[in-house]
């Protein structure tokens, strides 16, 4: 076996361990046992070598026996340092015929170097030159007294010098490959971190916005209370009542950054259209705006979430109520009908519209064109829908009006 074919099968073993550590990393979120898990690869890797490197190969066991050893020493693991010293003496002992108090002195020398600056920062670099300084000597050393039977001509010591410079070579592009997987490893794990921080960042956002509407009908109904107007309260605090539940249910349901979970049963769409009416009716009075709820057909069912449905048409209605024209009177028309084997529910306004360039971005995520919204109501509703196996389609003409039309299937397939 050539030079060149060792050097690539011990580069093989050594590196192999590390590669299944950088995947390792790079797929767990939380690594609580990192050191152990890298004292083992390192194990693995040394293992590897000794096993699968013949003795013949000396040039190659002189090299990579090492490596496992300065890789701990760069990482300062110093029980690691300690029992990797102790194996490579005895392997150069048992494997080379190179006399134990040689190695004892050689990893000695490194040994103090490591404890005497283990707590200097310029340790890693310091250790790495005197380090490749002492073994390239070494090496020279071994080559003469055994291999080159002590004949210093012009070729061996070209050869010498070719020997020591690919130790040289080997170890620190050896160890620039393994900082560079640090790197990665390192970027990986900001790029979770960023991934988790936008997760809550959307999920805050929607908490926000979908308890900001049930709250605002709330205080619309509490202004309109009188005490002594027992007839109002009893109409108006069960809708008080009702819009709290549905804000403490959209707060559980972010509670799991922001995951959607729909519950489906048998909704009669009339009552969920007049409860949609009766919730917005201070807001419209308020606002003095025209508002007509249609449904077309009498006992009208359809499957779906009965609080996200009504979550997401009064998302719509609030929406055109907030395109208002302060010129002319809005007008806004619900109807729901029955097409085929879906449910149609259309929500149309006369308001001031959406130009062509907004429309195709109304339902990215964080879009807005208001002042202080969110850019989440329109993403959140496309998503309800969608999660009833629906779709949503946006129409608009700017300076006439909006149209949105809602599509549902009226069974489970």
């Amino acid at each position: 076996m050539s030079i060149f074919e060792s050097l690539i099968i011990n580069l093989i073993f050594l590196l192999f361990p590390f590669l299944i550590y950088a995947i390792y990393i790079s797929y767990r979120n939380n690594v609580k046992d990192e050191k152990l898990v890298f004292d083992f690869v390192i194990f693995s890797a040394m293992f590897l070598l000794i096993r699968y490197t013949k003795a013949e190969e000396s040039i190659a066991s002189l090299i990579f026996i090492n490596f496992p050893l300065l890789i701990a020493i760069m990482k300062k693991r110093s029980l690691l340092v300690i029992m990797l010293s102790i194996i490579t003496i005895y392997y150069y002992h048992l494997m080379l015929k190179i006399p134990i108090s040689y190695g004892i002195i050689e990893y000695s020398i490194y040994l103090i170097m490591y404890f005497y600056m283990l707590k200097k920062s310029s340790m890693t670099s310091v250790i790495l030159n005197i380090f490749i300084s002492i073994k390239s000597f070494i090496i020279a050393c071994y080559l003469c007294l055994k291999d080159l039977n002590n004949v210093l001509t012009p070729e061996i010591i070209l050869y010498l010098l070719f020997v020591i410079l690919l130790f040289v070579i080997t170890i620190t592009s050896i160890l620039w490959l393994l900082k560079e997987g640090e790197k990665i490893i390192e970027k990986n794990a900001a790029l979770r971190e960023l991934e988790k921080e936008k997760q809550l960042k959307l999920a805050l956002f929607k908490l926000t916005h979908e308890i900001k509407n049930p709250i605002a009908v709330c205080k619309g109904y509490l202004e309109m209370i009188n005490v002594e107007n027992k007839t109002k309260l009893k109409k108006y605090l069960p809708i008080i009542k009702d819009e709290i539940n549905r804000t403490l249910l959209v707060i559980n349901d972010f509670s799991d950054y922001g995951k959607l979970q729909i519950e489906k049963e048998e909704v009669d769409l009339e009552i969920l259209l007049d409860d949609i009416k009766e919730t917005l009716e201070p807001l419209l009075n308020e606002k003095q705006v025209k508002a007509k709820f249609i449904i077309k057909e009498e006992e009208l069912y359809a499957n779906l979430d009965y609080n996200r449905m009504k979550q997401v048409l009064i998302n719509l209605i609030k929406n055109a109520i907030e395109a208002k024209d302060k010129k002319r009177t809005l007008k806004i028309t619900t109807t729901i009908k029955k097409i085929k084997d879906e449910i149609q529910i259309r929500v149309e306004d006369t308001g001031t519209g959406i130009s062509k360039e907004n429309l195709k971005k109304i339902d990215k995520i964080f879009y807005t064109t208001k002042e202080h919204g969110t850019g989440i109501g329109v993403a959140l509703s496309k998503e309800i829908v969608e999660r009833h196996n629906g779709n949503i389609v946006y129409q608009s003409v700017l300076g006439k009006g909006t149209k949105v039309t809602i599509l549902l299937p009226i069974k489970e397939n």
